[in-house]
């Protein structure tokens, strides 16, 4: 069970691509838009000093007399020419004039990529208040070369732009299911082209600007979406003159800590998480190291996926809705661990340990770790192969690497025992050297890094099985790096640092709550009809929890007065919800040493 990785999406019979945001502009001066600056205060790390420097962007939207902000990115300078024109990496936020800098509803679109002459250039997403979106390849502000861009309906394009808009070979995945695969030209389907209604039905037929030609689309009766008791009756009866469509609900997917995004496929429509760690703590594909943001960034006691769905007229008249429901297929949670480790550091200074700590809500069995000890540098030497067994656990276990540190041939017995003090800073590189004239380190020796803090560093892979609820059996093998801590040359002070984490969801009230039941298959959750029920278009807003990370497929289905049914494109919610690991290390030196400020944060 993986999360699905990048694909593309699309909805309904016309492409939408007007967007105030993406406007077309020329190189020099485009057009609908207006040159802006303001005095900011910003950091400029070359001379470590806070200055007020004025910033000067590109605003595509005068009109909506909003304010912006000017992030550089970490390591790239200011990004400011002389006149303050910004050029550079980093992430330009416009927010409604006069609103607070913190409150996130107040952010109108927020830019993060490259911009050169004070505008998108390069590679870049823009992410709108609306919900739309356009991650990709930019030119003087525009769309221009391949790209995916989202509208506010949840509907996907993928592939090439020119001047804002589609054009050539692209893919439309539509929020009801449906997909496109063709050519664009001026933002329509153009040519011939192969379109999957969300039933299942394919087809091929010709267009021309953005009209299908010939009455080649299949019957409703044809697409397996459509049912109930007027199947044989004039295209399905009310049922078939409905769409319906599953997607995140932006407005407040946008504002949560907790964000999730859709992808239309050609078996499903996808829910999953919109974090690139979340993504690879579900799938195990990421590096272990110490606990991120994908475990402990959010509020989980209140992390909803925000998701709409719609039930809407396709010609424009009006359907009886009798109910809305959705009929789950199975809710089942996951029980692949997902794994964290901590450093063991401080009190003494030699510590051949560090914990695996488990985040999943499954536990790993017969764990084993296979390594080699390296210097600091990512592509540097490593040492010979080594491993240790961890074993069975659950929330965490103690891993012990003293075994394999003899075996290289390091003199354990005087790192456990001998202390190292220095005189002054001044005299470290003495000091050190002395540690290394009366400490065997054996085969690691090159890999011993560190100036009063000596350590090396494990890099390898953690290697176990896991089960899920119905008996089967997975093996897993993560990568993973740790440091290890050898010997501490004590000096006369250290200082240290440490930070603060945040997390949470918005309110929303006009949301139903739905409670997803992990272990049941084949139940009904009733999406109750409020209002007249005489509808063009009908849309339930749900906020839906499990209690842990789990996987659900369920089907919204909409039943008419006339006896007929639409039933929406099934739905695979990837819900992620990280277990607190309440493991406590049982490694406890036996008396410390060290003063308490140099064993960290």
């Amino acid at each position: 069970m993986m999360f699905p990785r990048t694909g593309a999406l699309l909805c309904g019979a016309s492409l939408l691509v007007a967007a105030t945001v993406f406007a077309a502009s020329g190189s020099s001066a485009p057009q609908g838009g207006a040159w802006v600056e303001r005095v900011q205060v910003v950091y400029v790390s070359e001379q470590r000093s806070i200055e007020r420097r004025t910033v000067r962007v590109w605003d595509p939207h005068p009109d909506k007399n909003l304010d912006f902000v000017w992030e550089p990115a970490a390591g790239e300078g200011l990004g400011l020419a002389e006149d303050g024109t910004v050029s550079g990496k980093g992430k330009l936020i416009w927010r409604v004039r006069g609103t607070a800098s913190y409150d996130p509803r107040a952010v109108f679109s927020v830019y993060s990529g490259t911009l050169a002459n004070g505008r998108p250039h390069g590679d870049g997403r823009l992410e709108v208040r609306s919900g739309e979106s356009y991650d990709g390849a930019w030119v003087d502000g525009v769309p221009q070369g391949r790209g995916i861009r989202v509208d506010a309906a949840g509907n996907r394009y993928e592939g090439e732009f020119r001047a804002g808009v589609p054009e050539g070979s692209g893919r439309y995945l539509a929020s009801t299911g449906e997909i496109f695969e063709g050519t664009f030209v001026g933002g329509l389907r153009q040519g011939r082209g192969t379109t999957r209604l969300a039933g299942g039905t394919v087809y091929e037929s010709t267009w021309d600007k953005g009209r299908e030609l010939g009455a080649v689309r299949p019957d409703a009766l044809a697409d397996a979406s459509v049912g109930g008791l007027l199947k044989a009756q004039s295209g399905g009866g009310q049922a078939g003159k409905v769409e319906i469509s599953t997607t995140v609900e932006e407005r407040m997917n946008q504002q949560a800590a907790m964000q999730y995004q859709h992808q239309v496929r050609d078996e499903d429509i996808a829910i999953y998480p919109l974090d690139a760690e979340m993504n690879d703590a579900w799938n195990g594909t990421a590096e272990i190291t110490e606990s991120t943001w994908a475990y402990s960034g959010v509020d989980w006691e209140d992390a909803p996926a925000f998701v709409e769905v719609e039930v809407k007229s396709t010609d424009g008249t009006k359907v009886k809705l009798e109910t809305l429901e959705l009929q789950v297929k199975n809710s089942d949670t996951y029980r692949k661990p997902m794994l964290t480790l901590t450093r063991h550091f401080g009190c003494v200074g030699y510590r051949p340990t560090f914990s695996l700590k488990n985040n999943g809500w499954g536990q790993a069995k017969d764990a084993r770790i296979n390594f080699q000890f390296s210097g600091e540098e990512e592509d540097g030497p490593r040492s010979r192969s080594f491993s240790a067994p961890v074993g069975d656990f659950d929330q965490g276990a103690d891993v012990w690497v003293d075994a394999a540190l003899r075996e290289a041939g390091v003199d354990t017995a005087k790192l456990e025992t001998e202390r190292f003090k220095c005189q002054s800073a001044d005299a470290l590189n003495v000091c050190r050297s002395q540690v290394f004239n009366s400490v065997g380190f054996g085969e690691i020796a090159d890999y011993v890094w560190g100036e009063d803090r000596l350590g090396t560093t494990l890099r390898g892979t953690v290697d176990y099985s896991w089960a899920d609820d119905y008996g089967n059996a997975f093996q897993a093998s993560e990568p993973f790096r740790v440091d290890i801590s050898l010997a501490v040359i004590e000096l006369p002070e250290v200082l240290a640092e440490c930070g603060d984490g945040f997390g949470g969801s918005p309110e929303a009230l006009r949301f139903q709550r739905v409670d997803l039941q992990n272990g049941q298959r084949d139940y009904v959750v009733d999406l109750p009809v409020r209002g007249n029920n005489s509808i063009t278009q009908y849309e339930a807003r749900l906020k839906m929890y499990s209690p842990t990370s789990s996987y659900h497929q369920f089907q919204p289905v909409a039943k008419f007065a006339d006896g007929s049914e639409r039933r929406g494109k099934m739905v695979s919610l990837f819900y992620y919800r990280p277990r607190p690991s309440e493991f406590v290390s049982g490694v406890q030196p036996g008396q410390c040493y060290l003063p308490p400020e140099i064993e960290g944060c």
